[in-house]
Protein backbone atom coordinates (compact mmCIF):
# COMPACT_ATOMS: atom_id res chain seq x y z
CA UNK A 1 0.00 0.00 0.00
CA UNK A 2 2.93 2.22 0.77
CA UNK A 3 4.36 1.72 -2.51
CA UNK A 4 1.12 3.26 -4.41
CA UNK A 5 0.98 6.33 -1.82
CA UNK A 6 4.57 6.57 -3.09
CA UNK A 7 4.01 6.31 -6.64
CA UNK A 8 0.78 8.16 -7.02
CA UNK A 9 2.80 11.35 -5.20
CA UNK A 10 5.84 10.87 -7.60
CA UNK A 11 2.97 11.19 -10.68
CA UNK A 12 1.21 14.20 -9.61
CA UNK A 13 4.57 16.16 -8.52
CA UNK A 14 5.59 15.04 -11.90
CA UNK A 15 2.13 16.39 -13.45
CA UNK A 16 2.12 19.44 -11.72
CA UNK A 17 5.94 20.16 -12.37
CA UNK A 18 5.21 20.01 -15.70
CA UNK A 19 2.06 21.76 -15.51
CA UNK A 20 4.18 24.76 -13.71
CA UNK A 21 6.86 24.64 -16.21
CA UNK A 22 4.23 25.02 -18.99
CA UNK A 23 3.14 28.42 -17.35
CA UNK A 24 6.57 29.09 -16.78
CA UNK A 25 7.42 28.99 -20.40
CA UNK A 26 4.43 30.85 -21.55
CA UNK A 27 5.51 33.66 -19.10
CA UNK A 28 8.53 33.97 -20.68
CA UNK A 29 7.71 33.48 -24.83
CA UNK A 30 4.65 36.38 -24.25
CA UNK A 31 7.08 38.56 -22.29
CA UNK A 32 6.33 41.34 -24.22
CA UNK A 33 2.85 41.61 -23.53
CA UNK A 34 1.17 43.41 -20.17
CA UNK A 35 3.46 43.50 -17.62
CA UNK A 36 0.36 42.56 -14.56
CA UNK A 37 -0.74 39.32 -17.10
CA UNK A 38 3.10 38.28 -17.24
CA UNK A 39 4.10 38.67 -13.73
CA UNK A 40 0.58 36.33 -13.09
CA UNK A 41 1.49 33.69 -15.32
CA UNK A 42 4.84 33.36 -14.03
CA UNK A 43 3.56 33.55 -10.37
CA UNK A 44 1.42 30.69 -10.98
CA UNK A 45 4.04 28.68 -12.81
CA UNK A 46 6.57 28.94 -10.17
CA UNK A 47 3.96 28.25 -7.49
CA UNK A 48 2.86 24.76 -8.89
CA UNK A 49 6.32 23.82 -10.40
CA UNK A 50 7.23 24.33 -6.33
CA UNK A 51 4.50 22.62 -5.47
CA UNK A 52 5.34 19.41 -7.67
CA UNK A 53 8.90 19.74 -6.16
CA UNK A 54 7.30 19.45 -2.68
CA UNK A 55 5.21 16.55 -3.07
CA UNK A 56 7.87 14.27 -4.70
CA UNK A 57 9.81 15.24 -1.20
CA UNK A 58 7.07 13.96 0.55
CA UNK A 59 7.02 10.97 -1.50
CA UNK A 60 10.35 10.49 -0.96
CA UNK A 61 10.25 11.19 2.63
CA UNK A 62 7.76 8.05 3.04
CA UNK A 63 9.66 5.51 1.24
CA UNK A 64 12.52 6.61 4.33
CA UNK A 65 10.67 7.21 7.57
CA UNK A 66 7.43 5.04 6.78
CA UNK A 67 7.82 1.26 7.30
CA UNK A 68 4.70 -0.77 6.05
CA UNK A 69 3.12 -2.38 9.19
CA UNK A 70 2.39 -6.10 9.89
CA UNK A 71 -0.98 -7.19 10.88
CA UNK A 72 -1.54 -7.24 14.83
CA UNK A 73 -0.54 -10.66 16.24
CA UNK A 74 1.58 -11.74 13.08
CA UNK A 75 5.10 -12.73 13.30
CA UNK A 76 7.58 -11.05 11.52
CA UNK A 77 11.32 -10.57 11.47
CA UNK A 78 13.96 -8.88 14.07
CA UNK A 79 16.41 -6.15 12.76
CA UNK A 80 19.05 -8.41 13.29
CA UNK A 81 17.54 -11.24 11.02
CA UNK A 82 16.23 -13.78 13.54
CA UNK A 83 12.33 -14.37 13.20
CA UNK A 84 10.09 -13.10 15.68
CA UNK A 85 8.53 -15.58 18.51
CA UNK A 86 4.73 -16.34 17.01
CA UNK A 87 2.00 -16.46 19.07
CA UNK A 88 -0.18 -18.97 17.08
CA UNK A 89 1.54 -22.46 19.08
CA UNK A 90 1.87 -24.03 15.79
CA UNK A 91 5.27 -26.21 15.67
CA UNK A 92 5.61 -27.64 12.46
CA UNK A 93 8.58 -30.45 13.76
CA UNK A 94 6.03 -31.31 16.61
CA UNK A 95 3.46 -32.38 13.72
CA UNK A 96 5.31 -34.02 11.33
CA UNK A 97 6.27 -36.37 14.11
CA UNK A 98 3.06 -36.79 15.46
CA UNK A 99 1.88 -37.77 12.12
CA UNK A 100 4.82 -39.79 11.40
CA UNK A 101 3.87 -41.96 14.82
CA UNK A 102 -0.02 -42.23 14.34
CA UNK A 103 -0.10 -42.90 10.55
CA UNK A 104 -1.35 -46.24 9.31
CA UNK A 105 0.71 -49.27 8.91
CA UNK A 106 0.10 -50.13 5.44
CA UNK A 107 2.28 -46.93 4.06
CA UNK A 108 5.65 -47.63 3.18
CA UNK A 109 8.05 -45.91 5.34
CA UNK A 110 9.89 -43.13 3.14
CA UNK A 111 13.74 -44.62 2.18
CA UNK A 112 11.91 -48.35 2.50
CA UNK A 113 11.94 -50.10 -1.37
CA UNK A 114 8.60 -50.48 -2.11
CA UNK A 115 7.69 -53.87 -2.55
CA UNK A 116 6.16 -55.82 -5.62
CA UNK A 117 2.50 -54.06 -7.42
CA UNK A 118 -1.09 -55.69 -6.05
CA UNK A 119 -2.01 -58.63 -7.57
CA UNK A 120 -4.70 -56.65 -9.19
CA UNK A 121 -2.57 -54.68 -11.39
CA UNK A 122 -0.38 -57.62 -11.97
CA UNK A 123 -3.06 -59.47 -13.86
CA UNK A 124 -4.52 -56.65 -15.81
CA UNK A 125 -4.20 -57.07 -19.84
CA UNK A 126 -1.15 -55.14 -21.44
CA UNK A 127 -2.72 -51.73 -23.09
CA UNK A 128 -3.19 -51.48 -26.87
CA UNK A 129 -0.22 -49.39 -27.83
CA UNK A 130 -0.60 -46.64 -30.81
CA UNK A 131 1.75 -45.29 -33.16
CA UNK A 132 4.83 -47.39 -33.99
CA UNK A 133 4.90 -50.48 -33.34
CA UNK A 134 7.96 -52.13 -31.18
CA UNK A 135 9.38 -55.41 -31.44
Amino acid sequence: MLMFRVLGSWVRGLYLMGFGAFWLFMAYYLRGGPDGMMSTMGAIGGLTFVSGGIIIMRGLAMTTTERSRLPKGAAGWRDDGTPMASDTGFDADAAISRYLQNRPQGEATPGASVSAEPEAVQAAPPRPTFGRKQA
